[in-house]
């Protein structure tokens, strides 16, 4: 089924249950989202109190970690993931009430300081630089690891053996930890503690981080590396609301939110790069 067979049938259940709801409507909806879509949730929040008087429960974390604890037994109404495969697997476990959607897209990311100079052309090499201190995500727990992998495989293809040697040189960094300052993201504290020079992440998430600390530069990966990251909308309840606020997550409304917070609506997937 295509992407617009799958929102077709979403609202047509969604206009289905909500015209059959007789009984008392919980006011709730919890919802699993990946970290990196805070902002987005923040605004989606405030959107389905003020149109639908719905409070939106929130919890943040890793997509990888988060499908973890729904497998586990916790059970959110709406499951916001930074990739496809975490609720695609929810999916066929039978976890899921509705086909999983793409509701956006993502690019990825290397913030450094400005005094490396990285560019694209330089990119390879400036990765590869012995002492060069390379952070990612972890892989499976968190999918902008994934992503991160991703992109060192199509470096492996392009030069037999630097993918590897990047995925070593990620992982003596993987459980690196420095303590954030209050109101400080954990990624700008290891980069104000100089314990990293470079760090993989999220286009979205990227301009916030060179704003907390002076001195970095964020470099878009260039097209041929990226992996373009899909996130993926899994709906785990049949509750009303539930489906209202995945509507307005799909609604024009919903996508002027993904763009306004530096992901990519989904009707521009296509020309996104890839």
């Amino acid at each position: 089924m295509n992407l617009r067979g799958k929102i077709a049938l979403l609202l047509l259940a969604g206009v289905a249950l909500l015209a059959h709801t007789a009984a008392v409507r919980a006011q709730s909806v919890e919802v699993f989202a990946a970290g990196s879509l805070r902002g987005v949730v923040g605004e989606l929040t405030q959107r389905a109190a003020a149109a639908y008087h719905i409070e939106v429960k929130a919890t943040f974390g890793a997509s990888g970690l988060l499908r973890q604890r729904i497998e586990q037994g916790e059970a959110p109404d709406l499951f916001l993931s930074a990739d496809l495969s975490a609720p695609r697997r929810l999916a066929v476990q039978g976890r899921t009430v509705a086909p999983v959607i793409a509701f956006a897209g993502n690019r990825m990311c290397i913030v450094s300081r400005r005094s490396a100079a990285l560019t694209q052309r330089n990119l390879i090499e400036r990765l590869l630089a012995p002492g060069v201190r390379l952070k990612t995500s972890t892989p499976v727990a968190d999918p902008a690891g994934d992503y991160a992998w991703a992109i060192f495989e199509k470096i492996e293809a392009l030069r037999p053996g630097a993918g590897a040697a990047l995925k070593e040189k990620s992982r003596a960094l993987m459980a690196l930890t420095s303590t954030p300052a209050p109101n400080q993201s954990a990624a700008a504290a290891l980069f104000a503690a100089r314990q990293v020079d470079l760090s993989i992440t999220y286009c979205s998430a990227a301009a916030a981080l060179t704003q907390e600390v002076p001195g970095l530069a964020s470099l878009e990966v260039p097209p041929r590396l990226d992996p373009h990251p899909v996130d993926g909308l899994a709906v785990l309840s049949l509750k009303p609301e539930a489906l209202q606020v995945a509507l307005l997550l799909l609604s024009e409304e919903g996508q002027a939110l993904i763009a306004a917070n530096g992901l990519v609506p989904v009707a521009d997937l296509g020309s996104a790069g890839r």
